[in-house]
């Protein structure tokens, strides 16, 4: 009976947050409509500008670099450890990470599923877990080498709240990494700063179970330990991940350009740019799967700064190339996901039937 309630009590929550979540999204994309189409008096008609569909080809290209650099990334990891990789399985394991990675709160539950998947196909407990690791490690670590480097040479963006907003997401970006690494350094010392931390969070209620909290923080960052052993005793491995890591960032953040100049809108190449790296580290505060909500807003109140129409129409394009076409990619592997499930499924079956 208890069990049943707890289980009830699960699905209101995520019917609640699900409720939440869609009102959240047209909420934000109803205002962005209002401010646009009524507060600024802008034409509601949708057309492409000049060289309109070469910049979209563009922006689609970028959405490619993306997938390929990450695709390269697990390529090469698996390469340095002896391993046989296939492309097919490695943009699977991308295509499919990311499909997690945007349906679930803070991204994270692409990584977990990765080192799942790779298990199924074949490969050790250790290097599911590494090949991934080594990955989402270097992706982290040129998100903060590259929002510093944007922040340091361009100080000025409209509005100023989400310059400060930003600084503080590139601080709680570039936690994971840095207790990733000092983990990796010092193992003891870093658990023992953990331990007193959950226990904190234990007595304050922000932690329930305070003894599996810390087998499961432990456990993910051991994860970690073994990726980041790996890349740091072999230079040429961290170089090539780091390049492909920065090459991947810069896609993506060049993809809000191409989508502007689209539209026709007036934009300057390193301006938009760097402007969408502030928009990014911004965002990453909100907690909502894909950012989604906040990252349409803040797309729109600094790209309105440009001051032409079209602006509302270029947010929901850059939302569908960099949000959505994740889901329908991801979507289109599912059935590849459940075959292989399947497989597993009867593969121990099959074991467990022959050892009985």
């Amino acid at each position: 009976m208890e069990r049943k309630e707890r289980q009830g009590n699960r699905q209101g929550h995520r019917v609640l947050w699900s409720i939440l979540f869609v009102a959240l999204n047209v909420g934000i994309i109803a205002w962005t409509a209002y401010r646009e189409f009524h507060v600024n008096a802008r034409t509601t008609d949708f057309s492409l500008g000049e060289h309109g569909i070469a910049f979209l080809f563009a922006a689609f290209l970028c959405l490619a670099v993306i997938f390929l650099t990450e695709t390269a990334k697990l390529l090469l990891t698996a390469q340095s450890l002896g391993e046989k990789m296939t492309f097919r399985t490695a943009f699977e394991t991308v295509a499919l990470g990311k499909y997690y990675d945007s349906i679930t709160p803070t991204g994270g539950g692409g990584q977990p599923f990765q080192i799942y998947w790779l298990h199924l196909r074949g490969y050790s407990a250790r290097e599911s877990a590494v090949i991934p690791a080594s990955g989402f490690i270097t992706r982290q670590l040129a998100a903060v080498v590259l929002a510093l480097i944007v922040f340091a040479c361009q100080r000025k963006v409209e509005p100023e709240a989400i310059r400060y907003t930003a600084y503080a997401g590139l601080f709680f970006c570039a936690i994971p990494p840095t207790v990733e690494i000092a983990f990796s350094l010092h193992p003891g010392a870093i658990k023992a700063l953990l331990a007193r931390l959950l226990k904190l969070g234990e007595k304050i209620h922000l932690v329930k179970d305070y003894e599996k909290t810390l087998e499961t923080v432990i456990g993910t960052l051991t994860q970690y330990q073994d990726g980041f052993q790996l890349i740091a005793g072999k230079a040429g491995l961290l170089i090539g991940l780091m390049v492909l890591s920065l090459i991947c960032r810069a896609a993506l953040c060049s993809i809000p350009f191409f989508v502007l100049k689209a539209l026709g809108c007036p934009a300057d190449y390193l301006r938009i740019f760097c402007m969408t790296v502030y928009i990014y580290a911004a965002v990453t505060l909100i907690p909502t799967p894909g950012n989604s909500g906040v990252s349409e807003g803040a797309f729109y109140l600094v790209f309105s700064e440009v001051g032409s129409s079209g602006t509302f129409w270029a947010m929901l394009l850059w939302r569908l190339i960099c949000y959505y076409s994740l889901l329908l990619i991801g979507l289109l592997f599912l059935r590849r996901q459940m075959e292989v499930f399947e497989e597993s499924r009867t593969k121990r079956k099959a074991s467990a039937e022959n050892d009985v």
